[in-house]
């Protein structure tokens, strides 16, 4: 009864928006950032330092636009992600549904000017450590390698040469991504494609929501022969489709004879958003059960467009590992960038907040908790997501005892 009478009453919630500050002007926007104060600049190679003399400087240099050369974000997802009021996204996005799809990331140029000029180049790139053993390698015709899809956060290192046997003598260099999140990607043609881990965390000291595990996106239905590459390179395997029932195919369309991906249906119907809230118990609850089941392989979930019935899911998700209002308005206005919906706080985000903060816990994360047991999802399925999206999280260790993550 309690549960009831609390949803009647969030009815009310559903019909409140709020917009309480003032976005940057469009010309703000339009003039390359000053990001002189933040110690991003520095003169040199914008690679970063040789592996060999230095580690990897904390001064990294920007381009024209104000966007830390080890960044991927484009100069308008930059803008945007850096900007302190996080409602603006209508100052950058002002129009969606012109069929322009800005969701993607940019990818993340290795230089190696010091390389003698040849006209064609070989590329070893590898991710965490320096051991080229099992290296790939690339070819190109630029003094440059396109570094796509990185991880937030992570130290890729790399060398080339002029030919293959002498990759193996080639300084090795380093680069750190950025850790501004969210962590996009560009799956062959799908549109807004992210990752939901490299936000900060509240449950621990110093947390931050594991990567690789959860990525969302728009439909599948369009997914070229690369974007099927990058799933399995992503190691997905398991498709959450939350469209409507006849609209969920029988077989992932990212499924592949050497890379099986299982669709899971988790239907909720299309035109009910004031419901979603506060209904379809079912849907999330097979949905977080699903999750927790996964355990370390990482699944990807999509309606249309990747914007609702994802983004409350998303939602909760994040809010249930700590993540901010803030940065979680963040990841669900970021979805305005593919142009199809009109996304931004006032359409639901607010009230999905408001609803949150009725409930009973001593903290954001706590009351998503609440509600989501609400759902039937049981504690210990809560919790073993936690422990498994947050590294360093236990259930068992009181908040002093926690550790930071690693």
């Amino acid at each position: 009864m309690k549960k009831q009478a609390f949803y009647i009453s969030l009815l009310s919630v559903f019909s409140l928006v709020a917009c309480t500050h003032q976005p940057p002007s469009q010309e703000q926007f339009n003039e390359p950032l000053d990001r002189s104060s933040s110690g991003l600049e520095s003169p040199g190679d914008p690679t970063l330092s040789s592996s060999t003399t230095s580690s990897a400087t904390s001064s990294v240099p920007v381009d024209e636009f104000g966007v830390p050369v080890n960044d991927f974000h484009t100069p308008k997802q930059y803008a945007y992600l850096t900007d302190p009021n996080w409602t603006s996204i209508k100052t950058y996005v002002p129009e969606v549904g012109q069929g322009i799809d800005e969701s993607d990331p940019k990818a993340i140029s290795l230089k190696f000017d010091d390389v003698a000029d040849a006209g064609h180049y070989y590329v070893q790139v590898v991710k965490g450590r320096n051991d080229f053993t099992h290296a790939e390698t690339h070819e190109t015709t630029k003094k440059s390698y396109d570094l796509w899809n990185a991880e937030l956060g992570q130290t890729y290192y790399y060398r080339a040469a002029v030919s293959q046997s002498a990759l193996s003598a080639a300084p090795v260099k380093q680069l750190k991504v950025n850790d501004l999140a969210p962590r996009n990607l560009n799956v062959g043609n799908i549109i807004n494609f992210r990752d939901i881990g490299g936000w900060k965390s509240s449950l621990i000291p110093n947390g931050v929501v594991r990567q690789g595990l959860y990525y969302r996106c728009a439909k599948l239905d369009s997914i070229d022969e690369e974007g099927k590459k990058i799933i399995k390179e992503l190691n997905i395997t398991v498709n959450i489709d939350m469209r409507d029932r006849f609209q969920v195919p029988r077989t992932s369309p990212a499924n592949t004879e050497d890379h099986p991906v299982t669709i899971v249906r988790a239907s909720i119907p299309s035109g009910t958003e004031d419901q979603r809230f506060a209904e379809y118990d079912d849907v999330y609850k097979l949905i977080f059960e699903k999750i927790a089941d996964s355990g370390n392989n990482p699944i990807i979930i999509h309606c249309t467009h990747g914007a609702d019935r994802t983004g409350i899911t998303s939602f909760f998700l994040l809010a249930l590992l700590g993540v901010s209002i803030e940065d979680c308005g963040r990841d669900y206005s970021f979805t305005r960038l593919a142009g199809e919906r009109e996304v931004w706080h006032e359409v639901e985000f607010d009230a999905w907040v408001s609803a949150t903060e009725q409930l009973e816990g001593a903290t954001f994360a706590d009351k998503m908790k609440t509600h989501l047991m609400s759902k039937g999802i049981s504690e210990d399925t809560l919790e073993t997501i936690r422990e498994l999206y947050v590294p360093g999280y236990s259930r068992n260790a009181s908040n002093t005892e926690k550790v930071s993550a690693p």
